[in-house]
């Protein structure tokens, strides 16, 4: 017979794991942020782009989307509006 104190342990331990597993995604989401940006120039082919305002814990940013990934860049380094212009 399993007591409550073990089940609800084994419950809890099933939730943290579903949650866990879930949070791994390499999928971009639009509704994530940036909670730190790089100003340096993204040499892989760049084929989207995204605008975000800052709202704590999120800070400005341009997310440039590429086959491999996603970057947070600084709005205000010298290439990042030439390139958002570029693909524009």
């Amino acid at each position: 017979m399993v007591s409550c104190g073990n089940l609800l342990k084994s419950v809890l331990v099933a939730v943290v794991l579903a949650t866990l597993a879930g949070s791994g995604s390499a999928q971009w989401k639009h509704s994530d942020c940036c909670t730190s940006v790089s100003s340096k120039e993204i040499t892989e082919p760049i084929i989207g782009y995204e605008l975000r305002k800052g709202n704590p814990p999120c800070v400005p940013a341009v997310i440039f989307l590429t086959e491999k990934g996603h970057y947070c860049t600084y709005i205000k380094a010298p290439w990042v509006m030439d390139k958002v212009n570029e693909l524009k």
